[in-house]
Formats: C-alpha cells, sequence, structure tokens
C-alpha cells in the first residue's frame, strides 16, 4: 500500500513557513515533524519560535521539546528520530509534513547521506570554544584546515558551532568528520524519500531581513530575556551548545550585563542574516527544491500557491 504523501517545507529563517505549514497541515488533517536544531530543547520556546500550544493543539507536532538544554543532540540522532515520527504518522494514514531551516538535519533526513556518530566531549568542546572567543573563529578554521581540509572549505569561518563539531568529531574518532560525508556534496538527490514534495519559501532580500529583525523585537517583547535568565537560574551553563545558539549567545551577553540591549540586537540581526545567507547558499544547490517567493503575499495567498505547484506536481507523478 502506497504511503501518504510527505511534504516538507524549508526556507531561510523568519521567512514564514510556520504560519504556511500550520494553515496546510490544518486542511490536510496532517501532523508536523519539526526540523529545527534549537526546538528539540525544553524550556527554549520564545528564541526557538515554536509554535504555540494553541497552534499545537490543533496541528500534532514531533520532535518539539525532546531533550534538556544540556543534553547532547546531533544530526545523527535528529535523522533516526524523524524516521520514526514519519512512520508513525504514515501509520495513522496520515500526511506527514517536514518543516524547519537546520540544513544539515534536512539534507541528512531527505538525501541519507552517512553521518558521524561520535559521542560528545564535553571538555574538548569548552576548550575549542575558549579558543574561539580568546582567538577568533577563524583559529579553529585553521585547526580545522590542518586536519580536514575538505571540511574547512566547505564550512564558514564564522560557522562557530560547526567547527567545534567538526574539530570534536576528529578528535573523537581520529577520522576528519568530511570521511563521513561519502555522496553529501554530489547532485543532491532525494535518496531516502524519493517521491517527497518540497517547498522552499523565500522572498526579496530586503524584504527578508526586515521579517529577521520584525520577529527579533517580537520575541524580545514576549519576554526573551526573560526566558534565558530562567534558564540561567536552573544552572545551565551560557557555554552550553544549546545556549550557543543564533539568538540565545547574543541575548545571553545581554541578560549577564556583558552587552547593551542595544549591543545584543546589533549582533543578533548580523549573525541573523549571515546565518539567512548560508542557508540560502545551502538551499539553492538542491534541485528538488519547488520554490514560492512570498514577497508581498499574505500566508494564505503562499498556501494556495503551494497548493497548486502541488496538484500539478502530483499529476505529474
Amino acid at each position: 500500500m502506497a504511503h501518504p504523501p510527505l511534504l516538507v517545507f524549508l526556507g531561510p529563517t523568519a521567512v514564514g513557513k510556520t504560519d504556511v505549514s500550520l494553515l496546510i497541515a490544518e486542511e490536510l488533517n496532517a501532523e508536523i515533524v519539526s526540523c529545527d536544531s534549537v526546538a528539540v530543547y525544553r524550556y527554549m520556546d520564545i528564541g526557538s519560535a515554536k509554535p504555540t500550544l494553541e497552534q499545537r493543539a490543533k496541528v500534532p507536532h514531533h520532535l518539539l521539546d525532546i531533550v534538556y538544554p544540556d543534553e547532547p543532540y546531533n544530526v545523527a540522532m535528529y535523522g533516526q528520530n524523524a524516521e520514526k515520527a514519519i512512520s508513525e504518522i504514515w501509520q495513522k494514514g496520515k500526511v506527514a509534513m517536514i518543516v524547519g531551516g537546520t540544513s544539515l538535519y534536512l539534507s541528512a533526513l531527505l538525501e541519507s547521506f552517512d553521518l558521524p556518530i561520535a559521542p560528545p566531549n564535553d571538555e574538548l568542546r569548552r576548550r575549542l570554544f575558549e579558543v574561539s572567543e580568546q582567538e577568533g573563529s577563524e583559529a579553529l578554521h585553521r585547526k580545522l584546515r590542518e586536519v580536514d581540509p575538505i571540511a574547512a572549505q566547505r564550512i564558514h569561518p564564522h560557522d562557530v558551532v560547526r567547527l567545534v563539531r567538526a574539530l570534536e568529531v576528529y578528535g573523537q574518532t581520529g577520522k576528519p568528520i568530511s570521511s563521513f560525508w561519502h555522496g553529501a556534496f554530489e547532485t543532491p538527490k532525494l535518496n531516502r524519500y524519493p517521491n517527497a514534495l518540497v517547498f522552499g519559501l523565500i522572498c526579496e532580500r530586503g524584504e527578508l531581513f526586515r521579517r529577521i529583525e520584525v520577529r527579533m523585537h517580537r520575541l524580545l517583547e514576549m519576554g526573551w530575556l526573560d526566558e534565558i535568565h530562567r534558564l540561567l537560574e536552573m544552572g545551565y551553563s551560557p557555554e552550553l551548545k544549546s545556549l550557543k545558539s543564533l539568538g540565545y549567545r547574543e541575548f545571553t551577553q545581554v541578560v549577564l550585563g556583558n552587552w547593551s540591549l542595544e549591543k545584543g540586537q546589533q549582533e543578533y540581526l548580523r549573525h541573523a542574516k549571515a546565518f539567512a545567507k548560508r542557508q540560502w547558499y545551502w538551499f539553492k544547490k538542491r534541485p528538488y527544491v519547488h520554490w514560492i517567493d512570498t514577497t508581498g503575499k499574505t500566508t494564505e495567498q503562499v498556501a494556495d500557491e503551494v497548493k497548486r505547484v502541488a496538484k500539478i506536481c502530483l499529476l505529474d507523478s
């Protein structure tokens, strides 16, 4: 018996994936599998822009709040968890939808390249983050270039989290992380789910940057700084990988009193815009994505366009 469809919604941060996917999921009676490397953590609700409890009551979500902020979580674990969630949704006879912007998670799940399953090493990770703080991320990039020039070519010199992970994998396994990437950078194909319909939401760059700024102010008004303060009060260290994620690392400095709110906002916007560019660079290399331009369109208009493209694709298949 054929499975119900697998729909995927990807795109850069703040482009509007959540609202569009919720609208379509309600119509299709679908369940959503989150693909967000921050939304997996409990207590990190505002900064990760998780769907609200009301939204989750309407549309069941998977892979939100599955680990504590000090527990390890990586792309290999995500791949296993997401496959299981999709299978469970299909067993109910329902449509499964993947929604998110964590590019490595998406590619690992859809394209099924080999992944390094290396246990986390907190001490090594702490030392590497210290090097980044004291000498800059370029120092980590130079180290990576010595042991794994292929990975150094692929990972941006300012992408601290991925630089640390690449060096950690090398330290733990003795093998370069690129040796686990068989086929990952050939022309990408939907290997694991060849019949998935993948929609990419994009908008004009200036509009996207405006949306990023508007969302930042909205999340701050919702109490993002208070959320970070509670995390620190609970004993979670600002050196944790979870609290080094985009937005949390900048506004943690504000909560700690090291930066003014203005500086925190400036640094966040600078990093968020660079992150959005990196996401776009990754996504645009995926030939299987059906792109939908959301510039100047309402959520309803974008959803209608997705449905129109979906009908054409399903008729052609």
